[in-house]
């Protein structure tokens, strides 16, 4: 192993943060190297390799176990190193029948046609979202429209209560946007406990009063050994949902509110032909790709982009860098509102790929549509915008205050939630 290629970068680190799309460029010179940070890991930055780690669950392990294993430390998927304070998530970092049983159960409600029969929902929530600030001229992209719609959209998908979208919504938005140990960060984590304690007892009511919900689902669920999920697995379950549901659509949107500000012919191209839209979103996963990194555990000796990794080592992929690859994308720091084909990895591939891909797209959709419907002429205050601080896992934004003329209420005075 002494002339396996060695890099040295803190991906924890503002510089690295600030310049990461020239990092991650030279890094793909050699897609796989080996960085001694943090007690050492693989860096996976080239498309192809990305893909294949991604493919192979069996050699590239997903889970977080908290005690090694036959010699391993299964580190999961969140970061090297791993922070304390992050609950494991309970779909994404399970491998095997345990994995393949979770999506059975959740699948149904997040196939094509049960996200279609979500659509009024989600048109619901925006129109009155956009409503309470169209006749003011102005808004919170983030706290006001792309932060609660798909919170509540997440809360309806599980079951749990959508009045509790705010509490929620914060929670988890602060704990990835802002650095550990910023005054943000430290009262969200403030009332992590208490909305712990609300999991623990929705669950309590299932099991006590079923309902048609899938958090009923869950909670019922059989693994192949007879055995149900505990308290902890099912709540490390909801932990994963709402997470991945409340955030990723949030960022996703309001970055690409954020480029449609800056790119106005790109905006207008979207005005003038909303068939772009499909399209257009499929580039908008691959340009920003939010959940720009994921890590994984070696399960056994392979040769990964020439390279031989170790049973027991870990890595980092890079999806930012995947996607950003010049050998499968041309012209890749581009927007390309009808770029095709588009075989980009945003919501990953293989076993993991992102269970609530059509749920994503979807919102994502219906929220950028209405918006350049309703108030085509935003302009964003780009001074007072702030972007995530720095988070090696995630990119997205914090607040991005707008203004434009004002217009019209149109839809009813009571709200849909």
């Amino acid at each position: 192993m002494t002339d396996r290629p060695t890099v040295d970068f803190d991906h924890y680190s503002p510089e690295f943060h600030a310049r990461r799309h020239d990092e991650w460029a030279a890094l793909r010179t050699c897609p796989v190297a080996f960085n001694e940070r943090y007690g050492g890991f693989w860096v996976v930055s080239g498309y192809d390799e990305v893909a294949a780690v991604s493919r192979d669950e069996d050699t590239f392990s997903s889970r977080n176990v908290r005690d090694p294993v036959d010699g391993i430390e299964y580190v999961g998927i969140i970061g090297i190193p791993r922070a304390t304070h992050i609950p494991p998530a309970g779909i994404a970092e399970v491998d095997g029948t345990v994995h393949q049983a979770l999506r059975r159960v959740i699948n149904p409600v997040l196939v094509p046609s049960a996200v279609a029969a979500m659509r009024p929902l989600m048109e619901r929530c925006t129109t009155w979202f956009i409503d309470q600030r169209i006749e003011t001229g102005s808004l919170d992209f983030v706290h006001d429209l792309t932060n609660p719609v798909p919170a509540i959209v997440t809360m309806e998908l599980i079951g749990l209560p959508r009045d509790g979208w705010q509490h929620y919504g914060e929670v988890f938005h602060a704990t990835v946007a802002h650095r550990r140990g910023s005054p943000e960060f430290d009262a969200a984590m403030v009332n992590m406990p208490a909305m712990l304690t609300e999991l623990h007892g929705e669950i309590t009511a299932r099991r006590t009063a079923p309902r048609d919900d899938l958090l009923t689902h869950l909670v019922e669920l059989e693994l192949d050994d007879g055995q149900r999920l505990t308290d902890e697995q099912l709540v490390s379950v909801l932990w994963n949902l709402v997470g991945g549901g409340l955030d990723t659509t949030t960022s996703l949107t309001s970055l690409a509110l954020h480029l449609l500000d800056e790119h106005h012919e790109l905006r207008q191209q979207l005005i003038d032909d909303p068939g772009l839209l499909p399209t257009a979103t499929e580039e908008f996963l691959r340009y920003f790709s939010v959940n720009e990194t994921l890590t994984r555990t070696v399960t056994r000796d392979v040769e990964l982009g020439g390279q031989q990794l170790r049973r027991g080592d870990h890595l980092v992929l890079s999806w930012l860098s995947a996607n950003r690859d010049e050998r499968t994308f041309a012209d890749p720091d581009t927007v390309v509102l009808d770029r095709a084909p588009n075989p980009h990895l945003a919501f990953g591939v293989g076993p993991h790929r992102c269970i609530g891909m059509h749920l994503a797209r979807t919102l994502f959709q219906v929220l950028l549509g209405d918006i350049l419907a309703r108030m085509p002429d935003y302009v964003i205050d780009r001074a007072s915008t702030r972007f995530y601080e720095g988070n090696p896992a995630m990119n997205g934004v914090v607040a991005m205050p707008a203004t434009w003329p004002p217009g019209p209420r149109v839809g009813a005075s009571t709200r849909p939630f």
